[in-house]
């Protein structure tokens, strides 16, 4: 986690004597804007959110006065990322994932469409076909909300970072990425979904 990360995620201001005074204060507040027992959010998302805020309080207090934070952000990650994650989470069979203050979705493709022993040859290219056509529909909704696909993972990424450069063209592969910083699965209502 960065600094600006977490301090914009506990709604703090960016000067760092603000930090270093308020930082228990700016905590309490996220904490009643997110326990999932007085949040009028998403119960499975303020659990998230208010995960989120946990880490970024301990980072905070771990590094205190040790940060620049110039770079802060200037919109509201948590309001945002619970933004984003209410418009998606209703898309059938995709799956995301919060490392952080990102979301990494994926789409999984209803069950018809996995291979089964006793599929022809041509019943499985039929499938995958039937598959690419399922997710190219389901791109577009995650387009207009800001993802982009990352080929190398297979997975389409959020991630808000103000004004500054939005996507490197060259990343850690999923599995380090996960192994380094781990990942929570998100609720969503497509697991529900029927075919």
């Amino acid at each position: 986690m960065k600094f600006s990360e977490a301090i914009s995620i506990l709604e703090m201001q960016d000067g760092s004597t603000e930090v270093d005074e308020g930082l228990v204060s700016a905590y309490r507040k996220a904490m009643r804007k997110f326990h999932p027992d007085v949040t009028e959010l998403d119960i499975d998302f303020a659990l998230e959110m208010s995960k989120l805020v946990n880490e970024a309080y301990s980072f905070l207090v771990q590094n205190i006065g040790k940060w620049s934070v110039g770079d802060k952000a200037s919109t509201n990650i948590t309001g945002l990322m619970a933004e984003i994650y209410g418009s998606i989470k209703h898309i059938p069979y995709i799956t995301i994932e919060r490392v952080g203050v990102w979301l990494w979705v994926t789409i999984d493709g209803p069950p018809e469409f996995q291979d089964a022993p006793t599929d022809t040859v041509n019943s499985r290219l039929q499938k995958r076909k039937d598959l690419k056509t399922f997710r190219q529909g389901i791109s577009p909704s995650l387009s207009a909300q800001g993802f982009r696909y990352g080929s190398g993972k297979q997975k389409w990424s959020w991630h808000d970072v103000g004004d500054g450069p939005r996507w490197k063209k060259k990343g850690l592969p999923w599995h380090i990425i996960k192994s380094r910083y781990g990942s929570e699965e998100l609720e969503t209502e497509s697991l529900r979904a029927v075919g």
